[in-house]
């Protein structure tokens, strides 16, 4: 008998599941967390590491209870999250602002030069994705957040999807 604990990252909410190798889905639980969004700002759509950590934590603690299984006994974790959801670290892997969601579009500017340049340079991979490269994707997001915060770029390290 093997448990795992399965998670899922959507764009609302963290989802852990408890599954046993013999039995099955022994349980499950659902914590929600905070989309940002600004009136002035229909493109901005970020949201907190912090309130991603809180969630998880919760929905695992209420997933192992209803397993009737302590934590210990979970031989494994399963992650899944919702693509391009760009956060830049530090040296020390800790976020240095918040997760540019799949649905902020605030990095149209930067996407249109990535498409301009991988034209211009006859890039294959471009063709690979209909001939524009999305805001919704990762370097476009990643170039906006680091002309966007000057006062961050010293401490950039790396940036992942989360």
């Amino acid at each position: 008998m093997a448990v795992v604990a399965g998670v899922d990252f959507g764009t609302l909410s963290v989802r852990v599941s408890i599954v046993d190798s013999e039995r099955g889905l022994l349980a499950s639980a659902l914590v929600e967390y905070p989309l940002h969004r600004k009136r002035e700002d229909p493109e901005y759509a970020t949201q907190s590491h912090e309130d991603h950590m809180r969630a998880l934590a919760a929905a695992t603690r209420e997933a192992v209870k209803q397993a009737g299984i302590s934590g210990d006994q979970v031989a494994s974790i399963a992650l899944d999250t919702t693509g391009s959801s760009v956060i830049a670290v530090d040296r020390d892997m800790q976020p240095l602002g918040e997760y540019y969601l799949w649905c902020d579009h605030r990095a149209k500017g930067e996407a249109a030069e990535i498409t301009e340049a991988a034209r211009r340079e006859n890039l294959e991979a471009i063709k690979w994705c209909g001939g524009v490269y999305s805001s919704e994707w990762g370097f476009s997001k990643l170039l906006h957040w680091l002309r966007h915060n000057p006062t961050k770029r010293q401490n950039f390290a790396s940036a992942f999807e989360h």
